[in-house]
C-alpha cells in the first residue's frame, strides 16, 4: 500500500475561477446568473445545469480560446505537487466538470501528465458539451461522476488520503479523507456536520501544511 495521496477539485481550488462562472459572467450575462440564482434555490449544480450553461452560447473559435485561456490556476499549484511527490506521495485531480478545459489548462502549464478522473467532454457545433460516461464505475446521475467513490477507491490504495475542495459536490469525497482542506460552500457543509478539516484560502496555505 502506497503511503500516502493527495487528491484535489479543479474548478475553484486548483483554478481561481470556475469554468461556468466564466462562461456567465463573460458570455451569457445576466440572464445566466439569474438562471443560476433560481437553479440553486431548488436544485444541485450538476451535468443539468452545467449543459445548460456549457451550451447557452455559440462561441467562435476565437472566443473559445480566450474562454479557455481566462481559466487561471493557483500559483503555487506546481510547489504542492512538487512536495508531494517529493514525500513520495501521488497527486491526483477529481472534478466534475469535463476534460475537455481540464486537460487545456493543464496542458498549457505543463501538468498534463497529473491523473486526472473526470467526466468527458468536448467542443463541437460551436459550444462546450459534458459528455459523462454512463458507464464508468464512478458515474453519477446528479454530477456525471461520484467523487465519492473515487475518494473510496484511494482509501483502498493509500495509507493516508488528503482533499482539497470548496463546492458541495466535493461533500463526500471530502469525508473520505483523513486530512480535509476546505474553503466556501464546502466549509460550511463541514461546519453544519461538525467535521474537522483546515481552512485554506489558496494552495500556499496548503503548501505550509504539508510541509
Amino acid at each position: 500500500m502506497n503511503d500516502f495521496v493527495f487528491i484535489s477539485d479543479f474548478d475553484g481550488t486548483i483554478t481561481k475561477k470556475d469554468f461556468y462562472w466564466i462562461l456567465l459572467d463573460d458570455y451569457i450575462g445576466q440572464k445566466g446568473i439569474d438562471y443560476y440564482k433560481e437553479w440553486k434555490k431548488t436544485k444541485k449544480i450538476g451535468t443539468e445545469f452545467l449543459n445548460k450553461v456549457f451550451t447557452w452560447h455559440t462561441f467562435t473559435d476565437e472566443e473559445r480560446h480566450e474562454a479557455l485561456n481566462k481559466v487561471d490556476i493557483d500559483e503555487k499549484l506546481p510547489d504542492v505537487i512538487d512536495e508531494v511527490k517529493k514525500q513520495g506521495g501521488d497527486f491526483v485531480i477529481l472534478s466534475a466538470g469535463f476534460r475537455y478545459y481540464i486537460d487545456y489548462v493543464l496542458k498549457q502549464h505543463g501538468l498534463d501528465k497529473i491523473p486526472v478522473y473526470t467526466n468527458e467532454g468536448s467542443f463541437k457545433e460551436n459550444t462546450f458539451v459534458m459528455e459523462p460516461d454512463k458507464n464508468s464505475p464512478y458515474y453519477s446521475e446528479i454530477y456525471g461522476i461520484d467523487k465519492e467513490k473515487v475518494a473510496l477507491e484511494h482509501r483502498n490504495k493509500y495509507k493516508k488520503v488528503y482533499f482539497a475542495g470548496d463546492s458541495e459536490p466535493d461533500y463526500k469525497a471530502a469525508i473520505c479523507a483523513d486530512v480535509i482542506f476546505a474553503k466556501d460552500e464546502l466549509a460550511r457543509l463541514l461546519d453544519e456536520s461538525g467535521r474537522t478539516y483546515i481552512k485554506y484560502s489558496s494552495f500556499e496555505d496548503i503548501l505550509e501544511y504539508i510541509k
